[in-house]
């Protein structure tokens, strides 16, 4: 099993399902919808960790793969939206993570007490710092004050305000969540929870920050505490560029939960790597040119999808999320018959340096 195969399976299974789940959203069946629904539902979450839901408050077909901050997922989430068979994608609006105020939102309230609040009952308190293109948060909730466990409300307060954001705004420019039990008076900048997207959009525009489509476009940056006389394989890095930052920590630290999470769901982690063959800029040129024409091989094929890459003394890197390993090794093999012979590549899972 690869996790190609096992996106194509459910997409078997979708479009079984498909003609009784629209015609459930237009009559509101209710009932119909939420069974169809836990059953595509835990079939997603099996193959990517994601949730799936529907939408049924707009004329559009909507439906959400809702991966969270787990970055695997979101790989996955998305390689699920690019391989849905075209006539789903004529009649669906698919998204690839949380999107805001989604009806997942609309819909959510907590229970205090006796008190029952949805959204339009929560305010955020913020601050901007534009030397970071960040946003600090406080949320701001009545009944708040009624309850003790602090971290309890903190961590509602994050949920809630990455329901209102969406995952894109929430990964991108929040950089502090902190429950309020009173308002923060000496704090103009303040709204409803349900305004608040819109008044990070009005910043966005209005600062030109950087802005970003997915969670997916953020990347990290890391400098690795090395010894730099150091040239053996994937110990040489002087800078790493990712987009999945709890990948580079934990396999630097030799730690492979990541590792073992995507390869229960049938994909692996891994890298290409060639000897340096220039010095300085025209070395770095070289790898993103190349990682840019491996990728749009490899994930036209569905089988891997370039996540960031490092530069090192000895060696560069151009890292992988692999949705079917024995498809990407006979590809990269053929691949490698076409490139210039000075640059030799070679390929490895994360798992087999690490072992």
């Amino acid at each position: 099993m690869s996790v190609v195969t096992n996106i194509r399976e459910f997409w078997e299974r979708f479009e079984d399902e498909q003609s009784d789940l629209q015609n459930a959203l237009k009559t509101k069946n209710y009932d119909l919808i939420n069974e169809i629904v836990q059953g595509l539902n835990e079939e997603v979450n099996a193959i990517s960790g994601c949730s799936f839901f529907v939408e049924d408050v707009s004329e559009d077909f909507e439906m959400t793969f809702d991966p969270g901050p787990n970055k695997t997922s979101q790989y996955l989430a998305q390689r699920l939206k690019k391989m849905a068979p075209d006539n789903v994608k004529a009649l669906w609006r698919i998204n690839a993570s949380l999107q805001p105020l989604s009806q997942k939102a609309i819909e959510a309230s907590v229970q205090i007490k006796d008190q029952v609040y949805s959204l339009v009952d929560f305010y955020v308190f913020y601050t901007v710092d534009s030397s970071s293109q960040t946003i600090q948060t406080k949320v701001y909730c009545p009944g708040y004050s009624l309850i003790e466990n602090d971290e309890y409300t903190k961590e509602m307060s994050m949920y809630l305000l990455e329901l209102a954001i969406g995952q894109t705004y929430y990964e991108a420019y929040i950089s502090l969540v902190e429950p309020l039990t009173q308002p923060e008076a000496d704090n103009p900048n303040f709204c409803s929870l349900v305004d608040f997207y819109t008044k990070i959009q009005d910043i966005v525009e209005k600062d030109h920050w950087k802005e970003y489509a997915s969670p997916l476009d953020i990347y990290s940056i890391y400098e690795p505490n090395q010894d730099f006389a150091h040239d053996a394989l994937r110990k040489d890095m002087k800078i790493i560029f990712t987009t999945h930052p709890l990948l580079v920590e934990e396999t630097l630290g030799e730690k492979n939960d990541v590792l073992l999470d995507l390869k229960a769901k049938d994909g692996d982690y891994g890298y290409i790597y060639y000897v340096n063959p220039f010095q300085g800029k025209d070395n770095a040129l070289f790898r993103q040119e190349l990682s840019k024409q491996l990728d749009e091989t490899m994930s036209k094929l569905n089988l891997g999808k370039v996540i960031g890459g490092a530069m090192g003394k000895s060696f560069s890197y151009i890292d992988w999320i692999i949705f079917d390993l024995e498809g990407f090794e006979k590809a990269f093999e053929q691949i490698k018959k076409k490139l210039d012979p000075k640059v030799e590549l070679h390929f490895q899972t994360f798992q087999e340096t690490m072992n």
